[in-house]
């Protein structure tokens, strides 16, 4: 199963706020991924394992995971940008299975 991350700085409020909206926009569309909240600590644990990450931090490219902007989920500005990025990078890493490992 994918695995999303949602992570913020502290990975607690903000990240909470991100996931709800993110959990509702995959279950609308029929979509069984994980999604999680984490740290940029947690990200960088070589325990740590996700297919995508959703951050309202800067990330570095050196993790490799694509990253998705939290933002316009966070303040309300532009929703669909974040849920269409978050669709087409889906699409990309799992296209056979619509988005599913």
């Amino acid at each position: 199963m994918l695995t999303i991350a949602i992570v913020c700085g502290a990975g607690i409020a903000t990240s909470a706020l991100i996931a709800e909206q993110v959990r509702d926009h995959l279950a609308a569309r029929g979509r069984d991924i994980h999604v999680v909240q984490a740290t940029v600590m947690d990200l960088l644990s070589p325990d740590f394992r996700a297919d995508l990450v959703v951050s309202t931090v800067d990330l570095p490219d050196a993790l490799g995971i694509p990253r998705v902007s939290g933002m316009p989920l966070l303040l309300g500005t532009n929703p669909k940008v974040t849920l269409d990025d978050i669709d087409r990078l889906l699409a990309r890493i799992a296209p056979a299975a619509g988005g599913e490992k």
